[in-house]
């Protein structure tokens, strides 16, 4: 079992390229306010800058990839030091084409920055992959694996080459390359020691990642710590306290979620009945579903589907 690639399913994560910022000049500074909503920058050619907050500027060169997992206020800058202004006033200036470019002029080396976001239908705020993952994540392009530099290459050219279809082509890159982001950063975590336990990076632990996977590709099985132990080769109070320190929470815990976030895609997705979907991500019934549904996720599961299906 593929465990980020089931956690992204089952929150119904997608992404959506939102515009294209052109510029032949140096002195212009965007500021960008997506609202917490998590987002990407993809420089496609030329050379920029990017600052928060609580960051230095750091450049940004054509292959650059930049994910920003919560969606924190940034600058965008032709040069350090420019003046910014808020993206919705040049926007408004140099409206966008039906392409999405925004143009602001310039007579200078070309660049060329891809801009999206990335939207998903959990009911929480925090969601089990973007709220671990760092404020910023940079990844050169020329650090990247090679499958991440293709997929860029080819994002950068689908959003600009205006061919039938590429609108939609460019969409689903944008997942590909989140995807591949996220496995760059995971292969470079904790060698700065900057990253805390999490089940994203326990994913590099074989043991307990290999746990990880039985309880997303077998949630309904009635799964204790001694069990889950047993399947690892592990004796249970090592078990335990490893997958805790890995991964920040005790295993059944975990498990616990793991079967609300399927039953919440399930909800989404299909037209089973409450008792069927409790059945199969392990509950005995569906009061007992109901009842941890609700209170884990803060909406009863009947109410949870008429929402999300609106």
């Amino acid at each position: 079992m593929d465990v980020l690639a089931d956690v992204l399913a089952s929150t119904g994560f997608t992404g959506a390229l939102l515009a294209q910022l052109h510029s032949n000049g140096s002195q212009w500074g965007c500021d960008l306010d997506q609202g917490s909503v998590a987002g990407f920058h993809l420089i496609a050619d030329g050379a920029c800058w990017l600052q928060t907050a609580n960051m230095a500027p750091i450049q940004l060169v054509s292959g650059d990839v930049v994910l920003l997992p919560r969606g924190t206020p940034h600058q965008l800058l032709g040069s350090p030091g420019t003046e910014t202004r808020p993206y919705s006033e040049i926007a408004a200036e140099h409206p966008p084409g039906h392409r999405g470019v925004v143009d602001m002029g310039g007579d200078g080396p070309l660049v060329r920055i891809v801009c999206g976001k990335f939207q998903y239908a959990t009911s929480t705020d925090r969601h089990p992959v973007l709220s671990v993952l760092p404020e910023v994540i940079h990844v050169p392009g020329m650090a990247a694996d090679p499958q991440l530099q293709s997929v860029v290459r080819l994002l950068a050219s689908e959003a600009t080459n205006g061919q039938p279809g590429s609108r939609g082509v460019a969409t689903r890159l944008t997942e590909v390359q989140f995807m591949l982001t996220v496995r760059n950063w995971l292969e470079r975590a904790g060698d700065d020691g900057d990253s805390g336990p999490s089940w994203l990076t326990a994913l590099r632990d074989p043991d307990i990642g290999a746990a990880l996977s039985l309880m997303h590709e077998r949630p309904q099985e009635d799964w204790t710590v001694d069990s889950l132990a047993r399947t690892v080769a592990m004796s249970r109070p090592t078990f335990a306290r490893r997958f805790k320190s890995t991964v920040g929470a005790s295993p059944l815990a975990y498990l616990s979620r793991v079967r609300l976030d399927q039953a919440a895609r399930q909800l989404r997705d299909t037209n089973d009945s409450l008792g069927t979907i409790a059945r199969n991500v392990g509950y005995a019934s569906e009061y007992a579903f109901s009842r941890a549904f609700t209170r884990e996720l803060g909406v009863a599961p009947s109410r949870y589907r008429r929402t999300a299906t609106v």
